[in-house]
């Protein structure tokens, strides 16, 4: 079960930073978080966020756009959604499971 939250937990990290990149597209000089979920050292999964260094165009002698890629954003957020509905998906069979097992006590 932990696991599964952790999967919620890091899911919901890479969209909030995929929408956060999204919400800053026009903003000079704005970085875009790159995040991505790893395997944790107790084997859950977690984000990892870093900021790109990656250059934007440059617009004038002191500023540029940013470096923000719209279609890589977009695919980031479909992903971790489907991510997030798989693990809620998964909670949900375990609940059912666990209730189906606690209705077999019952009937004895």
């Amino acid at each position: 079960m932990a696991n599964l939250i952790a999967a919620l937990n890091a899911n919901s990290i890479v969209l909030a930073n995929a929408a956060s990149n999204v919400a800053n597209l026009n903003t000079q000089d704005y970085k875009s978080i790159r995040t991505t979920i790893v395997q944790g050292s107790n084997g859950n999964p977690s984000a990892v966020t870093q900021r790109t260094t990656t250059q934007g165009t440059p617009i004038d002698e002191e500023y540029e756009t940013s470096n923000v890629d719209l279609p890589q954003e977009y695919g980031d957020m479909i992903l971790s959604q489907r991510c997030y509905e798989a693990a809620l998906s998964a909670i949900e069979a375990r609940e059912e499971m666990l209730k189906d097992l606690m209705d077999v006590f019952v009937d004895r």
